[in-house]
């Protein structure tokens, strides 16, 4: 299905803009034909179906002519993510063995650390961009090359992608994704969104990782996605929306409090600007209403993960926004209404299904759930369950209007003193402190209590708030076993590549905090 979908949209679509970076562009027709010749290159290097290719690079319309010819020859993609250590980069290639690494210039100097392994397994390094360095040129292998490519046909099982996760505990692991479920995916998510072919969606997340799903939705009726040139950049992003007249954008909430800040510093014309979705992690009702107040735009809310293809799993329309602003405030902590491509319930332990409203674990099954965890057959046994359903670990309980409300990762959940704690209830009560620009709870060892539950709050700059004052609100909000019993102010919180607040090295530092 995927090829297909890339030869229609050049076919019926040749002039348009598939992808925009910076000053670059190029058209659906445009990327068909290079990404042919890279696949024959590809092939030339060994490559055949079901062998591994690899990038590393900043962000890059490469990076999709890339993704189209791994497709095409029937290989099995991976990004690595150019933030990793050289200990972390080392690790995936030996997991998963590319055949072929294309380099960003920009990353280049990385290539030296990584060496023996890529001698080890044999992989032949291409490089592209001016000043890479190396010994094999990316546009003078493909001027060097002529010819359309053979795409090859595909059952829907086969794996196409590998996805290493952002690494929080542990080294990253690859998670196994098929073509069927990247078809899925892609197209779903243009469905749900409502995406238009003339929309030109701004997509600044990384895409070494599953977000290239997403970034590649466009396949699915031929819209316009803009990519940033090289690394996102709060100000360029800004100006990027008004000068491309982007019509739609994707933002976690960590960023979105410094896109609201550069905004009200300086003028941008972003009334091009129809919706403005977030997803990745919860947002506060405080800065829910801020942006929607400021960006004055159509806000929606995603939630997706890695092992479901990035194809998101719900959606918070504007509409349910607009109803939790008005007659149902619980809207507004919800992750909406299940994807119709999914068949979600929610589980206890045991795994028996329980009623609306009651909480425990949300079970997933439909075309888009992963194949497992590459080299890891325990773990996969642990997550993947006879019928096709993926135990996501996630808690929550969905309504009997199907809303799904998510409490916490049951890895986060903390339990103090025999009763369990959420960390996402404390956190979002700290953040309705106007003074409060970023909080998270964690649970840290504790020789009474087993754990205890510690906040690290981040305030906005030239403001005062005291621990006593966030103890007073937490005691009028939350149960006394809720409430923090440590509280540090902090510069900054973690965060991890992908724009999640990095928890495990919060931990480590709150658990050595005084």
């Amino acid at each position: 299905m995927l090829p297909e979908m890339i030869k229609a949209c050049s076919r019926n679509l040749p002039h348009k803009a598939a992808f925009l970076q910076g000053k670059r562009s190029i058209t659906w027709r445009e990327i068909d034909a290079r990404s042919s010749r890279l696949a024959l290159v590809m092939k030339a290097c060994g490559m055949g179906r079901g062998d591994v290719t690899a990038i590393l690079s900043h962000e890059r319309l490469e990076v999709y002519e890339h993704w189209f010819a791994s497709i095409k020859t029937g290989g099995i993609r991976i990004g690595i993510n150019w933030r990793y250590s050289a200990t972390e980069m080392a690790h995936i290639l030996k997991d998963c063995c590319p055949k072929v690494l294309l380099v960003d210039a920009a990353c280049a100097d990385k290539v030296p650390e990584i060496e023996a392994e890529l001698k080890e397994i044999g992989c032949t390094v291409i490089g592209f961009g001016d000043g890479h360095g190396l010994s094999l040129d990316y546009e003078t292998l493909l001027s060097d090359t002529s010819g359309d490519f053979d795409a090859v046909v595909y059952s829907g099982d086969e794996t196409v992608l590998y996805t290493y996760t952002s690494g929080t505990t542990g080294v990253p692991k690859g998670v196994m994704i098929s073509e069927r479920a990247v078809a899925t995916a892609l197209t779903n998510t243009a469905l749900s969104l409502g995406v238009e072919k003339d929309d030109i969606f701004y997509r600044p997340a990384q895409s070494s990782w599953v977000v290239l799903v997403g970034h590649s939705s466009g396949l699915a009726n031929g819209f316009t996605t803009v990519i940033p040139d090289g690394v996102f950049d709060v100000s360029t992003f800004l100006s990027d929306i008004a000068r491309l007249k982007v019509t739609r954008t994707v933002l976690v909430p960590t960023v979105l409090q410094r896109i609201l800040d550069e905004y009200r510093a300086h003028e941008y014309d972003i009334t091009s600007l129809r919706t403005m979705i977030y997803g990745a992690s919860p947002i506060t009702p405080r800065l829910l209403r801020e942006t929607m107040e400021t960006l004055n735009c159509e806000i929606a809310q995603l939630y997706g993960l890695t092992e479901a293809s990035g194809g998101y799993v719900s959606y918070l329309r504007y509409s349910d926004h607009l109803r939790g602003l008005t007659d149902r405030p619980e809207l507004l902590s919800s992750a909406g209404q299940i994807g119709l491509h999914f068949e979600a319930n929610i589980r206890d332990d045991n795994g028996n299904v329980l009623a609306p409203g009651e909480i425990g674990t949300l079970w997933l099954k439909g075309d888009s759930i992963m194949k497992g965890y590459l080299n890891m057959p325990d773990l996969t046994d642990a997550v993947l369950f006879p019928g096709g359903w993926l135990c996501t670990h996630d808690i929550g309980y969905i309504d009997d209007e199907g809303y799904l409300f998510l409490k916490d990762r049951k890895q986060s959940l903390i339990i103090t003193g025999g009763v369990n704690v959420f960390a996402t209830t404390v956190e979002t009560v700290i953040a309705e402190l106007a003074a409060v620009k970023e909080v998270a709870v964690l649970g840290v060892p504790d020789d009474e209590w087993g754990e205890i539950i510690v906040a690290a709050i981040n305030l906005y700059d030239g403001v005062e708030l005291s621990k006593e004052e966030v103890n007073i609100h937490c005691s009028n909000k939350l149960s006394r076993m809720e409430c923090p019993k440590r509280i540090h102010f902090v510069d900054e919180i973690p965060k991890t590549m992908n724009g999640k607040i990095f928890k495990g090295k919060l931990k480590e530092f709150l658990i050595n905090a005084k």
